[in-house]
């Protein structure tokens, strides 16, 4: 389909169904179960999680950087995966107040999200960039990686990234600690001392270049 029209399909798409996924969402959260295991930016349903997205056919319309419809204290995990990224700054803070807001108290949050000092790392390495798991992942997409230099473009300036805001380990973890948030942990792709959040991951060959970082509330 030619691009202008695919954007005027969505756009349509996304005025019918925005107002009904919002509706929906409302009343899917006031009928769960409490404490509430929240998705933020999935895809796919996944059995005992209330999943949200923003997208133009979301099921269960959730913009995480307002006020979410939940009660204080009312959920047990908040899980995103590849969704802080697109977000700027002050709309990121926002949804991590609004994350330790609504998790009860021992309850957290796990984000996955690109390491962007891995991917300096890589490139100041000076090492053929399809010889990184990072590499050979964007490639997969169709991305042009044939410098050094791509590594860095590709986690900053594709995907909408731009247009948010990119993190390292410690930039991550001062923002949830300003937060709120405590025992901010680094975790191994895929794997969880909870386990509600392990095995949720979804790019695990990118090995170090995603970072899944937990924190408490």
């Amino acid at each position: 389909m030619n691009p202008r029209l695919r954007a005027m399909a969505r756009t349509g798409v996304r005025v019918v169904n925005h107002p009904v996924a919002k509706r929906r969402i409302t009343r899917t959260l006031a009928d769960a179960a409490r404490p509430i295991k929240l998705e933020i930016g999935g895809t796919a349903k996944r059995p005992g999680w209330v999943v949200t997205n923003v997208s133009a056919l979301a099921r269960n319309y959730l913009d995480a950087t307002v006020t979410w419809p939940l009660e204080d204290d009312s959920v047990e995990f908040v899980y995103a995966d590849n969704v802080i990224e697109h977000i700027p700054l002050a709309a990121g803070r926002a949804m991590l107040a609004e994350a330790k807001r609504c998790l009860r108290p021992g309850g957290v949050i796990r984000l996955v999200t690109p390491d962007i000092r891995h991917h300096i790392e890589l490139y100041l390495s000076g090492a053929d960039p399809l010889a990184s798991p990072a590499g050979k992942h964007y490639a997969s997409m169709g991305l042009t990686v044939e410098h050094p230099l791509d590594l860095v473009r590709i986690p900053i300036g594709e995907f909408g990234h731009h247009s948010g805001y990119v993190y390292d380990p410690e930039t991550l973890g001062a923002e949830l600690e300003r937060a709120g948030f405590s025992q901010v942990t680094r975790c191994e792709l895929g794997e969880s001392d909870h386990a509600a959040l392990a095995g949720l991951d979804q790019r695990s060959g990118s090995e170090r270049a995603q970072m899944a970082i937990e924190a408490t509330a």
